[in-house]
C-alpha cells in the first residue's frame, strides 16, 4: 500500500510538474510563430520585388547587362517613360548614356525629356543594380509600340580611367501601357 501512495505521490508530482513546463513551451510557439510571420513577409516581398524587376527585354554589352523592366505612356502629359535596370558584371565603373531617342510603329521621332529622366551618368558598382528612368515628350497619339529605343553608352572603370569602352544598345518592339 505504501508502495501505491509513492507511486501515486510520484505521478502526481510529475504530472504537475509537466503542466507548469506548458506555459514556457506556449511561449516559445508564440515566438515562433511571430518569426514565422516575419518571414513569410519578407518572402512576399521578395516575391513582389522579383515580379517588378521581371525584365520585358534584356541584353549584355560590354560586361554590363541592360533589362528592361517597364514602359509606360501617360495620356494626359503625352509622354512614355522608360525603365530599366543597369548592372555591371566585372567590375565598378563610370557610365555615360548619351544619344537616347526612340521611334514608335509610325516612324515618330521622339527625344528624351531630361527634366523627367534620371541622370545619364550612373556609377555602377559590381553586381549591383541601378534603376534608370528615361521620359520622352511631345508623344503623338498613343501608339502601342515603341519600334526602336536607342542609346550608346561610354564606360570608364574604375580602376583606369583612361581605359573607355563604347557601346550602342537597341530595344526593338517594347509594348507601351496607356495610364
Amino acid at each position: 500500500m505504501t508502495r501505491f501512495l509513492f507511486l501515486s505521490a510520484l505521478l502526481f508530482a510529475t504530472f504537475g510538474y509537466s503542466q507548469t513546463n506548458c506555459d514556457a513551451l506556449k511561449k516559445e510557439n508564440e515566438a515562433l510563430q511571430s518569426t514565422n510571420k516575419v518571414l513569410v513577409s519578407e518572402n512576399e516581398y521578395l516575391k513582389k520585388v522579383l515580379d517588378i524587376n521581371k525584365p520585358i527585354l534584356e541584353t549584355e554589352k560590354e560586361n554590363s547587362t541592360f533589362k528592361i523592366t517597364k514602359v509606360t505612356g501617360n495620356k494626359v502629359g503625352k509622354n512614355i517613360e522608360i525603365i530599366f535596370l543597369i548592372e555591371s558584371k566585372d567590375e565598378n565603373k563610370k557610365m555615360t548614356i548619351e544619344d537616347i531617342f526612340a521611334i514608335d510603329i509610325e516612324g515618330n521621332e521622339y527625344k528624351i525629356d531630361f527634366s523627367k529622366s534620371s541622370k545619364t551618368f550612373p556609377q555602377l558598382a559590381k553586381n549591383i543594380p541601378v534603376k534608370i528612368t528615361f521620359s520622352f515628350k511631345d508623344i503623338q497619339g498613343e501608339p502601342m509600340f515603341i519600334k526602336m529605343f536607342r542609346f550608346k553608352t561610354t564606360s570608364q572603370p574604375d580602376r583606369n580611367s583612361f581605359e573607355k569602352i563604347r557601346s550602342n544598345l537597341e530595344f526593338k518592339d517594347l509594348k507601351v501601357s496607356w495610364n
